[in-house]
């Protein structure tokens, strides 16, 4: 049985917390957070016993196998850093860091620590999303050569403990929120290719009048790129807080689409493939069958696979480089108006 800290006890390490029970061969053991009330809540919803006030205090337990890392953006890199010293396994929320540079280091120490990291993707493990996966793994679309992704918000600005709208804490506004959980999505789809080059634009149009100003906004509520991978295949992508957009269109979108057919993921029905189409355009649609284990669940069990030998990470260190490369990349752009290439 795997034991378990909890560091950050808000809604992330709730989360987190549920995973690890569903998942199985887990004991939640721990939790530390800085607000007393916060470490209650969960000790008393999932039976913890252990309650520390720092991760420095819980890092030092020797009991704990695996930490979850549920902090602000700006201490994922302090804080993993510190668990693999500590010798534990780390499932870290998104994103990564808040720069490649972050990233980079979590990977190198992971490499030297010989544990697991895994980042907190859990919309590539929701049902929809894996079923997508194994059709398209299943040649059902042939050569999946675009994607198009989104998750906007009309109005949505969060503002939680106040660091959301702070770059120097965050890394970032809509696009590192809820744009790399979509990104993170198609690029899986997609089969993870090699980022070659990226076009960004931000906007800051409502945040600033949305954010009381003690709290303060200096990130961008609305963002879009265009990347462009190896081989030719490419991906738009796009997120915001806030934007005037009718109501209806809150929400997630990711669309796949390959030589033979298109994949759409979010629909009513769950994922659809597009196919067999005729010279008017109209197509045969073929609902897809999601896996039962699901979303954090899911995560968490491919956690266990992975400290157990039996898989790599389909998210980890090495993946969280890349990712933020391209989030990275996309910031560049959209401040020096131009393409920025990766290597």
């Amino acid at each position: 049985m795997n034991r378990v800290g909890i560091i950050g006890a808000g809604w992330p390490g709730g989360a987190h917390a549920k995973g690890y029970l569903a998942a199985g061969g887990f004991r939640l053991m721990a939790v530390a957070d800085l607000i007393p009330a916060r470490r209650q809540k969960l000790l008393g919803e999932f039976g913890i016993q252990k309650e520390y006030a720092s991760a420095e205090e819980l890092l030092k337990d020797k009991e704990l196998d695996v930490v979850s890392v549920c902090v602000p953006n700006d201490l994922h890199v302090t804080v993993t850093l510190a668990a693999l010293k500590a010798g534990k396994h780390v499932v870290c929320e998104t994103p990564p860091g808040v720069s490649v540079s972050e990233a980079k280091r979590i990977q190198k120490a992971a490499e030297k620590a010989g544990k697991v990291v895994l980042y907190g993707m859990q919309r590539r493990f929701g049902a929809n999303e894996q079923a997508a996966r194994q059709a398209i793994l299943k040649g059902f679309a042939g050569d999946v050569y675009h994607a198009r992704a989104s998750w906007t918000r009309t109005r949505g600005v969060p503002i939680g403990t106040g660091w959301y709208t702070k770059k120097e804490k965050s890394g970032g506004g809509a696009m590192a929120d809820l744009g790399v959980q979509m990104l993170d999505v198609a690029w899986y789809l997609m089969g993870q290719p090699k980022p070659v080059s990226v076009f960004g634009v931000s906007h800051a149009k409502f945040g600033t009048g949305m954010v009381p100003a003690e709290v303060g906004f200096d990130v961008e509520d609305a963002g879009f790129a265009l990347i462009r991978f190896e081989g030719g295949k490419s991906l738009e992508l796009s997120a915001s807080w806030a934007i005037n957009q009718a109501p209806s269109q809150n929400g997630a979108i990711c669309r796949l689409y390959g030589e033979t057919a298109g994949v759409e993921v979010y629909t009513p029905a769950g994922a659809v493939v597009y196919g067999q189409f005729d010279g008017k355009g109209n197509a045969k649609a073929i609902p897809l069958k999601g896996p039962k284990v699901t979303g954090y669940a899911a995560l968490m069990r491919h956690l266990r696979e992975c400290m157990l030998g039996k898989a790599t990470p389909t998210v980890g260190a090495t993946q969280g480089v890349v990712l933020m490369q391209m989030l990275e990349g996309i910031y560049k752009s959209a401040e020096g108006g131009k393409s920025v290439g990766m290597s």
